[in-house]
């Protein structure tokens, strides 16, 4: 009985650890460590003792990773591992027209070969078909490819 009781608690203690440095290896060993309890309760009990094992264990599992979340949530410790706010930004790009290209501009990054320039005062992600470009180096548009400018040295 003492066996299967501390291989519960382990499994108690790496669940709860699971929540705060995820990866999923401490994940896998609480796993494992409520399937040998199992086992011994099926040896030692028989399959209601198994059962009560397994399901007793997942389900304090279970009620341990919630009571986690909601506590912690309420933490400053917590704070710092859990979002607080929405994220409403988007990440691309203004999408250039074909009109873009022949013209003119600089750029804003380095190029090696993949950057960003600037053109009538919008950014736009470039390639260089000439390889690495220092920043604020006059550059003219050669072509597009899907959202990328691909851009030659002046």
């Amino acid at each position: 009985m003492s066996m299967i009781l501390g291989l519960v608690l382990a499994a108690l203690i790496l669940a709860f650890f699971e929540v705060l440095l995820p990866g999923g290896v401490l994940g896998v060993l609480a796993a494992l460590c409520v399937c040998v309890a199992t086992w011994f309760g099926f040896d030692a009990y028989g399959v209601l003792g198994a059962l009560a094992v397994f399901f007793g264990s997942l389900s304090t599992i279970v009620i341990l990773v919630i009571m986690e979340f909601k506590l912690m949530a309420k933490t400053s410790f917590g704070q710092k591992f859990l979002l607080q706010a929405a994220v409403d930004g988007h990440t691309r790009e203004a999408v250039a027209d074909e009109t873009v290209i022949g013209r003119e501009g600089l750029t804003i990054t380095r190029l090696n070969p993949s950057g960003k320039v600037a053109i009538d005062g919008k950014s736009y992600e470039a390639c260089s078909q000439d390889g690495y470009i220092e920043c604020d180096q006059a550059i003219r548009i050669v072509a597009q490819d899907n959202f990328k400018l691909i851009i030659k040295k002046l």
